[in-house]
């Protein structure tokens, strides 16, 4: 939901009637489906995560787990990755700093 207004979506995939059993029912792979494409609107930042939690219906350690499942970093790995970037190039700097004034 974006400025209070939602919009409905629906997608027609033509299919072979026999793909679906008890095994691999409908509903499951409607549902996959669904949350694939709500994940690749998270992947293609259409979406935050809050968002995407909250319109799957899960926890944010299992949203966090389908991100990773198929390699969508989640913010906080993102915000490590640059912290700990960040860090390295000040410690090169003070290190470079320090050998300037000897």
């Amino acid at each position: 939901m974006r400025n209070g207004v939602t919009i409905a979506m629906e997608i027609k995939i033509v299919l072979p009637p026999d793909l679906f059993d008890e095994r691999f029912p409908e509903t499951k792979f409607v549902e996959r489906v669904r949350e694939l494409a709500l994940l690749e609107l998270l992947r293609a930042r259409r979406m935050h995560e809050h968002e995407v939690a909250e319109m799957l219906g899960c926890e944010r350690w299992e949203l966090v787990e389908k991100m990773k499942a198929i390699g969508i970093a989640p913010t906080e790995d993102i915000f490590e990755e640059i912290s700990g970037g960040l860090n390295e190039a000040i410690a090169a700097r003070r290190g470079a700093s320090a050998r300037k004034k000897n």
